[in-house]
């Protein structure tokens, strides 16, 4: 008779396990992420982008270590995003995403310009251009038309801060009749766009030209 009560009260016990087990509810929370650091960061062409990494928790499993996928270059502009994830025992996935822009301090030049140029006189009619930032060298402006010449479109300046600078350099046969030109100078920017002082050389002389850049 003790025997059969043992027994009877064994398989209770095996009974209200299977029944507490069955009625366990499964795990579906993901992981939380949370980013180290700002979720959105802002850096400069050939700058230094540091890692902030992130750190991932679950109500189950507590800490894990997040995965990261995507990298960001910092020699070419554009919008990267960083995705850090982590998955629990039960395969639940939780992600968090951080977005890093890397941009040409320049890039506020960008734009359609009206220009005008004075060489020794009076002004010259103006005439519109387009001005781009470069995409691979921080502070790097290229000109679509510099200084009115059909065709004078590898023409570039260095604009750093309120100084630009237009180092040497030579466009081929432009202008009329076609000619070798060399191109050097400095300016300054302004409210409403920025001012050049340069020379134009060839070789049967040189002429200096102030040109005003007033953004559209």
């Amino acid at each position: 008779m003790k025997n059969n009560i043992f027994n009877f009260s064994k398989i209770a016990f095996i009974a209200m396990i299977a029944v507490f087990t069955s009625c366990k509810k499964p795990d579906t929370t993901p992981p939380v992420i949370i980013l180290e650091g700002s979720a959105s960061i802002t850096i400069f062409l050939q700058g230094t982008y540091t890692e902030l990494w992130a750190v991932a928790t679950d109500d189950v499993n507590g800490s894990l270590s997040p995965v990261l996928s995507g990298t960001v270059n910092t020699n070419l502009a554009g919008v990267y995003l960083l995705t850090y994830s982590a998955t629990d025992a039960a395969g639940n996935t939780g992600s968090a995403v951080r977005t890093v822009t890397v941009q040409n301090a320049a890039a506020a030049m960008a734009g359609s310009y009206q220009c005008t140029i004075t060489a020794g006189g009076s002004p010259a009619p103006p005439y519109l251009q387009t001005v781009t930032a470069s995409s691979t060298l921080n502070n790097k402006i290229n000109f679509s038309r510099f200084s009115n010449y059909d065709g004078n479109t590898s023409i570039y300046a260095m604009a750093a801060g309120a100084a630009i600078t237009i180092p040497r350099q030579q466009a081929s046969q432009i202008g009329i009749p076609p000619a070798d030109r060399t191109f050097a100078g400095f300016g300054n920017t302004n409210p409403g766009g920025f001012q050049l002082t340069y020379t134009d050389s060839t070789s049967t002389g040189s002429v200096t030209k102030s040109e005003v850049f007033v953004k559209q």
